[in-house]
């Protein structure tokens, strides 16, 4: 086998385990939605809304009309954010329906930064599961998705499409921040249960870590697949679709984790 083939069949290995990675994040988004829209939403009417606590443990404060309204417009435009940023990067949909696709992004742009604004908020007034340096690391995600929101914003407008995608990219990945942080810390909790992690306030070297992964790394893999894409190294390409395989698996295993031991309770409770 020439070299020239060899390249090109890892090339192809590697687009595809980036849809491979696609479709598990996708499958990931769309169960989260579920169980916010189900969880929240049924909870509000047949409950109370006291009885949001049950799905996180500051949602809802007595004599705090502001906060619990900026919770559940948190909670609402991050289901909607979810359900419709994904389509942005369907290729077919950027090049067939483009009009669409224009609209759509200005949409997730102003959900994402509405969400970001909410989270730091809440965070800061209300504070979180964790630590202070998780709680840092998660408004750190949120400044991500306003930065990003503004430079991908400017390079549309300066028509440089190029670079409007790559400032899209980060922006899509920190707004998924949250998301990637409960698959990878219920993939572990899987592969080797509470090792690392202090159940009782969530905190310990395993969560400190995932968390680390979770909102810093994706933006490192983002420029990783973008240098791998632009290169001619079947090396390369090799190294990449391992690791996004790798990541998908992850997704996958987190996935049913948590919907599993943690979300289908929840919300059946």
């Amino acid at each position: 086998m020439s070299i020239a083939q060899t390249t090109s069949k890892s090339r192809r290995l590697f687009n595809l385990s980036l849809k491979s990675w696609f479709i598990c994040l996708v499958l990931a988004q769309i169960t989260f939605a579920i169980y916010l829209s189900f969880g929240y939403g049924l909870t509000s009417v047949t409950s109370g809304l006291s009885e949001w606590n049950r799905f996180n443990q500051t949602a809802y404060v007595p004599d705090d009309s502001l906060g619990n309204a900026i919770y559940a417009i948190h909670v609402l435009l991050a289901i909607i954010m979810m359900l419709g940023g994904s389509l942005q990067f369907v290729p077919t949909i950027r090049k067939r329906f483009s009009t669409f696709h224009r609209y759509n992004g200005r949409l997730f742009v102003t959900l994402a930064c509405t969400i970001s604004l909410a989270g730091i908020y809440l965070i800061i007034v209300r504070g979180t599961v964790g630590n202070t340096l998780l709680h840092s690391l998660t408004a750190f995600s949120g400044v991500v998705i306003l930065v990003s929101s503004f430079f991908a914003i400017r390079a549309a407008k300066n028509r440089n499409f190029t670079l409007h995608q790559i400032w899209a990219t980060r922006l899509f990945l920190a707004a998924n921040g949250v998301l990637f942080f409960r698959l990878m810390i219920f993939a572990w909790m899987v592969s080797f249960g509470a090792l690392g992690i202090n159940t009782e306030d969530f905190t310990g070297p395993t969560v400190v870590s995932v968390s680390v992964l979770s909102y810093l790394a994706p933006l490192l893999i983002a420029e990783l697949v973008r240098y791998t894409k632009n290169s001619n190294s079947a090396l390369l390409y090799i190294v990449g679709a391992c690791l996004m395989f790798a990541i998908a698996l992850v997704f996958i295993g987190g996935l049913f984790a948590i919907t599993i031991a943690n979300w289908y309770p929840l919300v059946m409770s």
